[in-house]
């Protein structure tokens, strides 16, 4: 498994990330109006307050009636409170909004994972994934308090303010829009060609970061039975060496175009005190306009100042945004047919009609042109080399992967014409390396049908021969399992599979050489079992060791993604010049020996 290669990755435009979250904005319109409603008004009479300073100080210098000056000020508090208290009100309704949000985002990518292929989950990093997922709960956050709470209060203070100062100095309001088109220039030039590539940057190491440290921690077991920890710590001091770096050269750009911007700031104030002293000069202002000058700045230079800072943010968040939609863009394993119908699978007759399948991103194919039938109830054992198609054959059945030409049916169905759920409800599969959760054993062998009375699991884990150790544990069936099983050996791990597969009773039975972690003496206590398990079920054993199918109805026999024979243990044996026959002769130990 690789990283993703930049050149292959997905285009992801700022664009692109606004619609993703406007996508979710929408979803509370009534919530998101409030929102708006309030953070503009409180941004407007905030505008008004210089003006407000300046009506009252007039008041006091032309020497008014006590009545007006006390409501001048009283106006100027009033507005100071109202836009405090109108901000506060819409923080309040935020917090439910932006709650809201976040659930519905983490809801809606972990369902489409579970909606995707196989291939992603090869060539995909777990690690990787759920950095990815974490990040994207904190930056969809992010990204709107930054649009919602400062960039758009943000606007809507600047333009009101000028278009205030456009009353009182035209002159000075217009080199004012002058000058903000000019900060804003080299504001988005210092955001999108200095810092913002350097944040993608690091945002990109985090995710290689996260893999590789996921991927180490799970294969700590083989590291320190190789003794390979020297090794594992030069590769992680190699990543968070370049994970450091990275993270030093964003913040040196993100303080560097900061730095411009409060320099850029510096000369906003030089332009509308030194244009106010000019209008004083020439008798057109007056002390309190000059106080209004001095107040407007102190607002306008405030927003202008964590626009800068709410930018960079913004553009962080966009950048870790960009992997989740990247997910959230992969296609799901039926993107034409979402709503495919359920498909009625009862006996489990299996019929492979002329399937040609080859691997993306592969050229040659693994089956061409395969047919084979295999009838309701009957015990089927897979046989041949590595990559013969054995593994091809049950991910088909599953539809793990879409075949490029040929039907599967079962029971006279096509599988690709129904939804995978119903397929794969009526499919138990025990695989030869079993994934546990970490969860009780209870849990696990029950995963297949929740439902199941204690009773149940029990009558499962003990025809699995699994109960009685069980029972021996502290917390029995309430003993947790550890990270994929990890608190239990391989035989134990494959009886609790063994046991979930017996409870879920379906039509259709994958064994992937079930007993190969077990002892002898388990062995044969679990070939009963399962004897007992497959009798009148469609089942499909992928052997490697030729003992546990010499009872199989049929026998076949794959090489090259072909069939080369078929039939009963005795019939193939009985070909001296036959692959199995081969196989049989040259087993060590009871496993096929590969050439």
């Amino acid at each position: 498994m690789t990283a993703e290669p930049e050149d292959t990755k997905m285009k992801i435009s700022f664009t692109d990330v606004l619609r993703f979250a406007a996508g979710y904005w929408v979803r509370q319109p009534g919530k998101l109006a409030v929102i708006l409603i309030l953070v503009v008004t409180a941004a407007i009479i905030e505008t008004y307050i210089p003006n407000a300073l300046s009506n009252f100080l007039g008041a006091i210098r032309e020497d008014k009636d006590h009545d007006i000056i006390i409501t001048c000020l009283a106006i100027f508090l009033g507005a100071y409170v109202a836009q405090a208290v109108l901000f506060c009100i819409s923080y309040l309704f935020y917090n439910s909004f932006e709650t809201h949000i976040f659930k519905a985002v983490l809801d809606d990518a972990f369902a489409h994972i579970y909606k995707l292929p196989e291939t992603f989950f090869s060539n995909t990093f777990t690690g990787a994934i759920i950095s990815k997922i974490n990040r994207a709960r904190t930056k969809i956050e992010t990204f709107e308090d930054q649009v919602i709470l400062r960039i758009i209060p943000t606007a809507i203070v600047l333009t009101f303010t000028t278009a205030f100062l456009a009353l009182r100095f035209p002159m000075l309001a217009a080199l004012m829009v002058a000058y903000l088109v000019l900060l804003s220039i080299v504001s988005a030039f210092l955001v999108f060609k200095v810092s913002g590539p350097a944040q993608g940057a690091y945002a990109d190491a985090q995710d290689g970061f996260g893999a590789h440290l996921a991927d180490s921690v799970v294969g700590i077991p083989t590291t320190k039975s190789y003794a390979q920890e020297k090794y594992e710590l030069t590769q992680f001091f190699d990543i968070t060496g370049a994970l450091r770096i990275k993270n030093v050269r964003a913040y040196v750009m993100g303080n560097t175009a900061a730095f411009i911007q409060r320099m850029l700031l510096c000369g906003m104030l030089a332009l509308l005190l030194g244009g106010g002293t000019w209008y004083l000069f020439q008798g057109k202002a007056t002390v309190e306009s000059m106080a209004y000058l001095a107040f407007a700045y102190t607002i306008m230079q405030s927003y202008i100042r964590e626009l800068g800072e709410n930018i960079k943010n913004l553009l962080t968040a966009s950048y870790d945004l960009h992997a989740i939609i990247r997910i959230m863009a992969e296609e799901p394993e039926v993107p034409a047919h979402p709503e495919l119908p359920a498909l009625n699978i009862r006996d489990g007759a299996i019929t492979f009609d002329n399937i040609s399948f080859t691997y993306p991103g592969k050229t040659s194919p693994i089956f061409k042109d395969l047919a084979v039938s295999i009838r309701a109830g009957e015990r089927i054992a897979l046989v041949g080399h590595s990559g013969s198609g054995k593994t091809s054959f049950v991910r088909l059945l599953q539809l793990l992967y879409l075949p490029q030409e040929g039907r599967i049916l079962i029971d006279g169905q096509d599988i690709a014409k129904g939804s995978r759920h119903s397929l794969r409800s009526a499919i138990s599969l025990v695989p030869q390396d079993p994934i546990l959760f970490h969860r009780s054993l209870k849990e696990n062998i029950a995963y297949a049908k929740t439902a199941a009375t204690m009773n149940e699991i029990r009558e499962a884990a003990r025809l699995a021969h699994i109960d009685e150790f069980i029972e021996s544990l502290p917390q029995k069936y309430e003993t947790l399992v550890g990270e994929r099983g990890i608190k239990l050996s391989g035989g134990e791990r494959q009886r609790i599979a063994i046991a979930r597969a017996i409870l879920a009773d379906r039509p259709i039975l994958i064994l992937d050489e079930a007993t190969s972690s077990l002892d002898s003496a388990s062995e044969k206590a679990i070939q009963d079992a399962l004897h007992t398990l497959t009798h009148g079920r469609t089942s499909i054993m992928i052997a490697h060791r030729l003992s546990t199918i010499l009872d199989a109805d049929r026998i076949l026999v794959f090489d090259k993604g072909k069939i080369v024979e078929e039939g009963t243990h005795a019939e193939l044996v009985a070909n001296d010049n036959g692959i199995y026959a081969g196989f049989f002769r040259l087993q060590s130990g009871g496993f096929i020996v590969e050439d």
